[in-house]
């Protein structure tokens, strides 16, 4: 930085130029003691024109550094404006999502209750169809009861009273659950159940029970050979109720 040699008494400070490295790492810097240490024998004009170049170097550096920072910043911004529109595209993109969920949710819940209606209305219906068919069924054996019954009503022949004894019997029990099932039954009434069936199997009844009654006094009165018979009849009597 500087260059002195001793002459016996005093140090002959040879002049240098000016640098920043003069001013580095000095916390307490002293102007007075710097001169005099490094340029008591440089000219006044000469330490102008080093301090002011370093002036000038100082402030394009300063220059430069603002310069450089600067366009940092920019690009720092400009990063940063980037990730403000990605971040607003996807807080966009969050709400449209959030809003198809909300729809999907609306969509599956009005989905749900019409699967449960149409459920419902299923079960309706296949509670409407069995009824139907109980229905037919009912009355297939009210025709054939009574069919039946207005056969060789006269007959008393034990090859023929058996079997028709038994048949009626089968028919009589088979009818009479039906008929309690749908009796019992909470839906909608159906009108030929109610209007036709019900009479008919109640008529149907009472002529059973009169033709039981009657057979069985007529066999009575000769029952050598009705002894078969006879049970029958009595089984059929503790079936629908009447008294021997």
């Amino acid at each position: 930085m500087y260059a002195s040699y001793t002459d016996g008494k005093d140090d002959l400070v040879l002049p240098t130029i000016i640098t920043r490295d003069d001013f580095a790492d000095k916390p307490e810097f002293d102007p007075d003691a710097f001169l005099y240490d490094n340029h008591r024998f440089t000219s006044l004009d000469s330490l102008l024109r080093d301090l002011k170049k370093l002036s000038e170097n100082l402030n394009q550096d300063l220059l430069d550094l603002v310069n450089s920072e600067y366009t940092s910043f920019i690009q720092l911004g400009q990063s940063i404006g980037g990730c403000l529109e990605l971040i607003n595209n996807i807080s966009l993109d969050v709400g449209k999502f959030n809003q198809q969920l909300v729809s999907s949710k609306k969509n599956m819940a009005d989905s749900r209750d019409t699967a449960q209606r149409a459920l419902q209305q299923k079960k309706r219906l296949n509670l409407l169809k069995n009824k139907a068919k109980l229905v037919l069924l009912l009355n297939e054996q009210c025709t054939s009861f009574e069919t039946l019954l207005g056969l060789d009503i006269g007959e008393l022949s034990v090859k023929r009273l058996q079997p028709k004894l038994l048949t009626l019997t089968t028919l009589y029990l088979s009818a009479t659950k039906i008929y309690a099932i749908l009796d019992e039954a909470h839906e909608e009434g159906c009108v030929f159940f109610e209007k036709s069936l019900k009479p008919k199997l109640l008529s149907l009844q009472l002529e059973f029970k009169a033709y039981i009654k009657e057979t069985l006094d007529r066999v009575r009165k000769e029952p050598k050979g009705y002894d078969t018979v006879i049970m029958s009849l009595l089984h059929c009597q503790r079936i629908v109720g009447s008294s021997s």
